[in-house]
């Protein structure tokens, strides 16, 4: 018997140690369509017969009771096999609008499943029957990863490449996530795998009854355990029709033999067709799945589905793309292996050619199968690409191969590597719930603020983060401004899970204007209020990008309540101890926004006051009875204290005829917000009585508390009253 290459070995190991860590990793049945396809193999180890649409009963099967049953008829088997547990699942579906699936600006809110504690380690029940699923998925892909292996010798029997090409299929972050999930991804891509192998024999051995005959089968039970495994059968006559070119085998032959390998795959996939067009009248099922799905109803757009299925080849929760940094590495390594490949072309041998044309062939017939499909309902997945994946792998690595061995070997030490960094920036972060302290545990901003008596918050820290000199690395969202904001939680008589909701509003009482709303579940959605401790603080850690806006920099009130879902209604609120209303105002932050130009020409001389602040213009408008004053105030240094502003209308006596007082911007800006280059555009308003016309307008800052001014001086000479003159009558 022949010992497993060291090599080999050592990549599968590698290979079944990270696969477990993503199949712990993953909550139950947030991997793609898991499920689904849970229930389709619970429904066969209980009934003993495959699903039907609208027969199913409780089973939560939908549109992969459509799909070719091997895969699933395999799972049945291996329930049976261990005794596994067949309870139903025990699943609560989040909200449609509490989950951010798809494009997004936040890892959060991405469970479409309600999770808590009790889904780990040891597993009970239908969790204990779901790992053992992903563990033979996982054991089903290491014959893909041995196939390939198997596969590049045939062509490199010596070097490096049969390492990369394995290793690019491994260590694939969305390999890795298929594999630890229930899907039947994981039986069609080893067939297809090997079955490519077989191609290979067909051409360089020659077809025999036994080759043609498992070729056959390969292509058969690959079509049964998904429809698009059915295009192996053109792969098998490509390489018969290539032998005949080449005039190793005669016409008479090549169709004996392709008749022969269509009539296994045939024999195979007939029964089920049959089924098919017996229950559904389309021999494919497909009609009820897309009922189920929907069809696609507009155009395609071709570049953006073939580019997000590229990125998702590479890696994609179910509900979220990782950092576009993430898919760099990835990037490199395909377009540098094709581009090496073009460039040491003639390095090739007619042999090696002619094997790689043959995987380039298979790459083709799949990503047709994939046009195909995207045509009739949206499908950016990359995974409805691995029944190539070898392919793709053994064209790159022999680019890399052929330029240079010393990198060949780098890249295959990284991709290891690259996964486990996925794995931790990815379903480890995303996935994870709100971390919890003691109770005792010293907060910032101590609070005793009660939410309808179900949870507090017990202390709370916020800033506007500015875009890191990284932020390219993550998204387009990451390079704005962001609330940063962290919560210190309490459950205190949780009865129901409401919602919270972050909201960055005007600090003007009449106005409703909102920077930032968010609205999801606490703790990132992964730990409902319900499931919380009680004897732990939880710490809710956000980072939550503003929206593009083009308003001036201004103050923004920070405040957090909780509502009900079904009614809309918010919780009432205590704070310390007594009635507060309905939402907890926090704290008032500095929100950057667009600078203003300085006016082109001054209309008055500047006016310093308080060596803090400089009037830089004023301009003064009648509408009717109604002036209208706009000041420019530069900010020259901080000041610790609020200030109001005072526009008065003097006539010949020093008491005002009419003012115009308020804090800066209406009270949307307060001047210990303020920083040094600051420019801000005050409007003041003020209504002279009836047949009275002011002499002067006079301006300048003062503090509420005890009507104290600031000290204003004009060409370095103090101002009388601390006012400055901004109009004079004619």
């Amino acid at each position: 018997m022949r010992r497993i290459p060291r090599p080999l070995l050592l990549l599968l190991c590698v290979y079944f140690l990270t696969a477990l860590a993503w199949n712990i990793t993953i909550p139950p049945y947030e991997n793609l369509d898991e499920l689904e396809h849970f229930e389709v193999i619970r429904y066969i180890a209980l009934n003993d017969q495959l699903p039907v649409h609208g027969a199913t009963g409780g089973f939560h099967a939908r549109q992969e009771v459509s799909q070719p049953p091997l895969y699933h008829m395999l799972g049945a088997g291996w329930v049976r096999v261990w005794g596994l547990p067949t309870a139903p699942p025990k699943v609560r579906s989040y909200p449609a609008t509490l989950v951010s699936c798809g494009q997004s600006e936040t890892p959060y809110n991405k469970s479409k499943l309600v999770h808590n504690r009790a889904e780990g380690f040891p597993w009970h029940g239908d969790l204990l029957t779901l790992h053992w699923l992903r563990l033979l998925s996982t054991l089903l892909q290491i014959a893909t990863l041995t196939g390939t292996w198997v596969g590049a010798r045939r062509i490199f029997p010596h070097g490096p490449i049969p390492w990369l090409t394995t290793a690019m299929i491994a260590f694939n972050p969305q390999f890795l996530l298929v594999s630890a999930g229930v899907n039947n991804d994981n039986l069609i891509t080893p067939l297809t795998t090997w079955g490519l192998i077989v191609a290979f024999d067909l051409w360089e051995r020659g077809p025999t009854p036994w080759r043609v005959t498992l070729f056959g089968l390969l292509g058969g039970l690959a079509a049964l355990s998904k429809l698009s495994g059915a295009g192996l059968l053109a792969l098998g006559v490509a390489a018969l029709f290539i032998r005949l070119v080449q005039r190793r085998s005669s016409l008479l032959e090549v169709l004996k033999w392709g008749a022969w390998m269509t009539a296994v795959v045939v024999v195979l996939l007939a029964p089920w067709l049959m089924r098919n067009l017996y229950l559904y009248g389309d021999p494919t099922a497909l009609r009820p799945m897309l009922e189920i799905v929907g069809q696609r109803d507009g155009p395609i757009h071709v570049w953006g589905d073939v580019w997000l299925t590229l990125r998702s080849y590479w890696g994609q929760l179910p509900c979220v793309f990782y950092p576009r940094a993430v898919y760099w590495p990835y990037y490199g390594l395909v377009f540098g292996g094709l581009g090496g490949l073009f460039y040491y072309r003639r390095k090739l041998s007619a042999r090696r050619w002619i094997a790689l044309g043959l995987a380039a062939l298979w790459l083709m017939i799949i990503i047709a199968a994939w046009v195909r499909w995207d045509l009739i309902t949206p499908a950016p997945g990359g995974r409805l690409w691995f029944p190539a994946s070898v392919s793709l792998a053994l064209l790159v690595s022999v680019g890399w191969g052929l330029g240079s061995q010393s990198t060949t070997r780098l890249w295959t030490a990284a991709l290891p590597l690259l996964s486990l960094l996925v794995l931790w920036i990815g379903p480890l972060a995303v996935y994870a719930p709100a971390a919890s302290v003691p109770l005792n545990t010293p907060v910032p901003h101590p609070a005793d603020i009660v939410f309808g008596d179900q949870v507090a918050l017990r202390g709370y820290q916020a800033r506007i983060k500015s875009p890191a000199p990284t932020c390219l690395l993550i998204s387009e969202a990451a390079c704005r401004s962001a609330l940063e904001v962290t919560f210190y939680w309490q459950a205190i008589h949780p009865r129901s899970d409401p919602v919270l909701a972050v909201q960055l509003r005007s600090p003007v009482p009449q106005e409703t204007t909102l920077r930032l709303n968010y609205n999801h579940w606490p703790a990132h959605g992964n730990l409902p209020l319900s499931a919380w401790p009680a004897d732990a603080l939880i710490r809710d850690h956000y980072v939550l990008p503003l929206p593009p806006a083009d308003g001036p920099t201004q103050a923004w009130q920070l405040t957090v309540s909780y509502f009900d879902l079904a009614s809309g209604t918010r919780l009432p609120l205590q704070v310390d101890g007594q009635a507060g209303g309905d939402s907890a105002r926090l704290m008032l932050l500095r929100v950057p926004g667009e600078t203003p130009p300085l006016p082109a020409e001054d209309a008055i001389a500047p006016v310093d006051f308080g060596g803090a602040i400089t009037l830089r213009d004023a301009q003064v408008a009648v509408i009717s009875d109604t002036w209208r004053v706009t000041l420019v105030w530069e900010s020259i240094a901080p000041l610790a204290d609020d200030y109001t502003v005072f526009v008065h209308a003097l006539g010949d006596d020093p008491a005002p005829l009419a003012t115009g007082d308020g804090p800066p911007m209406g009270g949307r800006f307060p001047t210990s917000l303020w920083q040094r280059g600051d420019l801000i555009y005050d409007e003041h308003r003020f209504t002279m009585p009836a047949g009275v016309s002011p002499r002067r307008i006079a301006v300048g800052l003062y503090r509420l508390a005890d009507g104290r001014r600031l000290p204003a001086r004009a060409q370095g000479l103090p101002l009388p009253d601390d006012a400055a003159i901004i109009w004079l009558s004619h």
